[in-house]
């Protein structure tokens, strides 16, 4: 018996190598047709030149060279600063790619990573939601995740967003689970890009604090210190560097923020209504982080949902490339409403998913515009759905658990 499931574990470990092989195959033959990651670009060449030259990584030197592996040529005027916008202590885990000399292979296993890493997210929000939907609608949300506009964008981009779902996502399932401490590391490697985060570690670590949670505080600040120490200890002046860095990457592609969007569209008044919409939502999420503080796991994660969707529209640099992140308030959503509706669940769901998938390549398709198109579409429909589940995800669960409040 000992010996079969040897052999069942064997064959089904050569089988997950085979698939995972094949996979970097075809993202080389990808990457060989000539298309850039332009993000993985970057970090790439960014941890090229500190290895082999010595320079810092956010400087004009990583810049020119990501520009010569992008366009071909650097260094042209109008071209973007292309430069490296990931703090210090996380591009140390780019390091081990930049030792592959093929930039092509780089990009084909960094894919892989992404690729797999996205199908995880899925699974272990799934896990966290404790909901096994039908094979069929499961398939869907993968689907819908790898090759949606949003999916597929920030997969050939070779964005490290990816990276910062799944750790959200396995951070939440921690929480679920009672491992608290697991939680605040996991917490700590998702800082991968604080415009898009921020909001939402900031929530937590708020609701930790008035949950009296400090098994999720101390990993966290440790975690986080001690990458920070070690990236110090590498490039003692990295810090300046990458804000300016930053910021130059931002005053080139502009701050795509509601007001800015908006004032394109309605040049007269559409920079007031941008921040009435920022404002709006501003002082919504606040209202909805009081309601949750001293709430139990169900009503966190609603908000924490809430959180993620909201976060693009209140005035903050956001680009859309980053809205992989709303699969896991997404599936969240579908998990409250196959609860609810067990008999159409199917139905509604596949509905709700093919709808916003068509919606989404429609718009980046046959837009002037296609990132202020797409701008808005996916956390006005996230936030939607997450208030159109609320009585359900919030108020329900607490009337059953209270006779006395279901008798009212």
């Amino acid at each position: 018996m000992p010996r079969i499931r040897f052999l069942i574990s064997f064959g089904v470990a050569i089988l997950l190598l085979t698939a995972v092989v094949g996979l970097v195959w075809v993202n080389f033959q990808f990457s060989s047709k000539g298309t850039r990651g332009n993000d993985f670009a970057i970090y790439w060449s960014s941890a090229r030149t500190i290895l082999f030259d010595g320079a810092t990584p956010y400087g004009e030197l990583a810049s020119l060279k990501s520009q010569n592996l992008i366009y071909g040529l650097g260094g042209r005027p109008g071209d973007p600063p292309s430069r490296l916008d990931l703090p210090f202590h996380i591009e140390l885990f780019i390091l081990p790619f930049a030792l592959i000399s093929d930039f092509q292979m780089a990009q084909a296993i960094w894919m892989t990573i992404l690729e797999i890493a996205l199908v995880i997210t899925v699974f272990i929000c799934l896990r966290t939601s404790r909901w096994s939907p039908n094979p069929v609608v499961g398939a869907e949300i993968i689907f819908f995740a790898l090759f949606s506009v949003y999916g597929l964008w920030a997969l050939m981009l070779g964005n490290a967003i990816i990276l910062t779902g799944l750790m959200i996502a396995a951070a939440l399932l921690a929480l679920r689970e009672k491992q608290d401490e697991l939680s605040g590391i996991l917490l700590a490697l998702a800082t991968f890009k604080f415009m898009s985060v921020g909001p939402f570690l900031i929530f937590i670590l708020l609701w930790a604090a008035f949950q009296r949670k400090r098994r999720i505080f101390i990993p966290f600040f440790m975690t986080f210190l001690i990458m920070v120490l070690i990236s110090f200890f590498f490039f003692q002046n990295w810090f300046v560097p990458y804000v300016k860095a930053v910021v130059a990457n931002l005053k080139y592609g502009g701050w795509m923020t509601p007001p800015t969007i908006l004032n394109d569209i309605f040049p007269y008044a559409g920079n007031r209504l941008g921040w009435v919409i920022s404002g709006f939502f501003a002082i919504v999420l606040l209202a909805e982080w009081w309601l949750a503080r001293k709430k139990e796991f169900q009503q966190m994660v609603w908000t924490a949902g809430l959180t993620i969707a909201v976060a693009p529209l209140l005035g903050l640099p956001a680009f859309p490339q980053n809205y992989i992140l709303l699969i896991i308030p997404m599936i969240f959503s579908f998990s409250i409403l196959a609860n609810r509706w067990t008999d159409t669940t199917n139905f509604v769901i596949s509905g709700i998913i093919f709808f916003l998938f068509i919606v989404t390549w429609v718009a980046a398709l046959l837009a002037v515009n296609e990132i202020n198109a797409l701008f808005f579409i996916l956390p006005l429909f996230t936030i939607l759905i997450l208030y159109w589940i609320r009585w359900w995800a919030v108020v329900s669960p607490r009337i059953k658990a209270d006779p006395l409040k279901r008798s009212l």
